[in-house]
């Protein structure tokens, strides 16, 4: 009787270990559901793409999403190939790898060094699901190979050896009160008047929705101080002199052929100018933002950074 109770444990436990592995296995290469999808694969890439990584704040792909921080994904694998030629690296491939890992060193011709390291502090992704949206991105004009980019594994950082500080404010600040400001449309500052955040505002600057999911306390903090230091693609400003004289200044907002649209701040109001090519003079880019320069003039230190950490808390 003995015997047989030990013969029953022993296969008990085989079949345990067993199952134990399979389940492992198969997490390893499906994916999960949701935000926190797992696995090395392009269905939990995508997922991660639009949900855990905060890609989408900065990037759309084809027709899905919207935004212009960075540039439209479509067809990634073909250009990135193209690009790796260009710089000496081997393949598309570590081309992709060196932009996550180390984004400042590829910047796209026409956009700004804004790239957050996805393995740090806000977004902390782990290196499985960095290697996931590696593995979706290779099917943005191309097609998956998983075990090529297993190869890359010891490339990416860790975040489990990334020490998170959480940022203090100066002073006690409460975000509500950040909140209530930059909504304010009786102040002379008034952010939801250029900026959106979940559908409300207006958006003639950057849609700051999700933005402290994917940027740190210093960059909003020079973002709002130095605005003309790091001005985001889609929203440059335009001087502009018509044939009679008149000079604006403002938001390019398009230009074709037929015509140039501009987004002017008429005395705290945004106001949307059309300009035909035979009535301009003279049109040059500007490097200076339409967002004010002097808004720590304008602000208290306790309603600045009442505003900072109101922004950091939109995951």
């Amino acid at each position: 009787m003995r015997s047989f109770l030990n013969a029953v444990i022993f296969t008990m436990a085989v079949v345990g270990f067993f199952v134990y592995v399979c389940v492992y296995v198969t997490n390893l290469s499906s994916g999960g559901d949701g935000g926190g999808a797992t696995g090395i694969n392009p269905e939990a890439g995508e997922k991660i793409f639009w949900g855990d990584g905060q890609c989408h704040t900065c990037h759309s792909i084809g027709t899905s999403g919207s935004a212009t921080r960075g540039p439209d994904q479509e067809g990634l694998a073909s250009r990135a190939e193209e690009r790796a030629k260009e710089t000496g690296l081997n393949s598309g491939l570590e081309y992709m790898v060196e932009s996550i890992v180390n984004p400042s060193s590829h910047v796209v011709e026409g956009y700004d060094d804004i790239m957050p390291k996805v393995y740090d502090p806000p977004i902390m992704l782990g290196r499985e699901k960095i290697l996931a949206v590696l593995s979706y991105m290779q099917t943005l004009g191309g097609e998956s190979d998983i075990d090529a980019v297993l190869k890359f594994k010891d490339r990416i950082p860790d975040t489990s050896k990334t020490k998170v500080v959480p940022w203090v404010p100066p002073i006690d600040v409460d975000p509500k009160e950040g909140e209530l400001i930059f909504f304010d449309d009786t102040r002379d500052v008034t952010c939801s008047k250029c900026h959106v955040i979940n559908g409300k505002g207006s958006k003639v600057g950057p849609d700051l929705t999700g933005i402290g999911a994917v940027q740190t306390p210093q960059y909003l903090i020079e973002s709002v101080l130095k605005p003309s230091a790091v001005i985001v693609k889609g929203f440059e400003t335009m001087y502009l002199m018509t044939n009679d004289g008149m000079v604006y200044n403002g938001l390019l907002v398009s230009q074709d052929e037929e015509e140039v649209v501009l987004m002017v701040d008429e005395e705290g109001v945004m106001e949307e100018y059309v300009f035909y090519p035979d009535e301009i003079a003279q049109m040059q880019k500007q490097e200076v933002s339409i967002m004010p320069g002097n808004l720590s003039e304008m602000l208290t230190t306790k309603e600045f950074y009442g505003i900072i950490s109101f922004l950091l808390n939109q995951k």
